[in-house]
C-alpha cells in the first residue's frame, strides 16, 4: 500500500515504508494499519457503553457531544501484540541510526534502590473517541513511555468547514513541543489525518485537537504503552 502523508521535515524511513518523522526534536512514528484492524476496533468500540465504559472525565477536553469509552482489557490483550509490531520497527529504526543508547534508557526499570532491568513494553490502556461537532482536547499529555492514536474514520468535511477565523486547524491533531520564542520559530506540528494513520510518540509530549464545524463523526483510538 502506498504511503499517502507526504511531509517536508525530517524523517527516516523504516524497511517497511513506515516514516519516522523529526519535526522538532522528538520523534514521532508515523505508520498504516489495515482495515481488518481498524473494524475491529470500531466493532468492539459499539459494545461499550456510557454506563460502563464512560472515559470523557478522563480526558483533557471536552466530549459533550460525541463520547470516549475505554476498552475492555480482554481486548487490549488480544490486540497489544499486533501494536507492538509497529513498536518494534519503530525501535528498530531509531537503533540503526543512532546506537541503542536512546532505546535503552527508554526501557530502563529502576526495580528497587540500587538494582535497574531492562523492561517489556506492555500496552497499558486504550481508549475510543467518538468525536462530533464542537468537541476538542486542549494541550495536554499522557502517562506512560509512548503514546499513540489510530484514525478509524476521518470525513473529509471537518477540514473544509471553517466556521471562524482562527479554526483553519479543525479536526487535525497538533502536536506542540518547545517556546515560540521568536515570530520566526514555530512550536506546532499541525498533521491532517486520514483513516488507517497510526502515529506513536512520546507520552509527555504536547498534543491538542481542535473542534470541527460540521454534523460530522470523527473516530480515533488512542492509548499509551507503559514500560514494566
Amino acid at each position: 500500500m502506498k504511503n499517502k502523508f507526504e511531509t517536508t521535515v525530517p524523517k527516516l524511513v523504516t524497511e517497511t515504508g513506515d516514516n519516522i518523522l523529526y519535526p522538532f526534536s522528538p520523534p514521532i512514528f508515523q505508520s498504516q494499519v489495515d482495515q481488518k484492524f481498524i473494524d475491529d476496533l470500531i466493532n468492539e468500540g459499539n459494545k461499550l457503553t456510557r454506563e460502563k465504559d464512560d472515559w470523557r472525565n478522563q480526558l483533557a477536553g471536552n466530549m459533550k457531544y460525541g463520547g470516549s469509552y475505554i476498552y475492555k482489557d480482554d481486548f487490549i490483550l488480544k490486540i497489544e501484540p499486533y501494536l507492538l509490531t509497529y513498536i518494534e520497527r519503530f525501535f528498530n529504526k531509531i537503533t540503526d541510526q543512532y546506537g541503542d543508547k536512546q532505546i535503552g534508557r527508554l526501557m530502563d526499570v529502576q526495580t528497587n534502590r540500587r538494582e535497574r532491568k531492562n523492561g517489556t513494553m506492555r500496552l497499558d490502556t486504550m481508549w475510543i473517541n467518538y468525536q462530533h461537532k464542537h468537541d476538542f482536547n486542549p494541550p495536554h499529555t499522557h502517562r506512560g513511555a509512548l503514546s499513540f492514536v489510530i484514525f478509524c474514520k476521518v470525513p473529509k468535511q471537518i477540514f473544509k468547514e471553517q466556521a471562524v477565523s482562527n479554526s483553519k486547524d479543525a479536526g487535525k491533531i497538533m502536536f506542540q513541543y518547545g517556546e515560540q520564542t521568536h515570530p520566526l520559530v514555530g512550536n506546532l506540528y499541525p498533521v491532517e489525518p486520514y483513516e488507517g494513520l497510526f502515529l506513536v510518540f512520546p507520552a509527555n509530549m504536547n498534543h491538542l485537537v481542535p473542534s470541527f464545524w460540521c454534523d460530522e463523526e470523527r473516530i480515533s483510538v488512542a492509548g499509551n504503552f507503559v514500560v514494566v
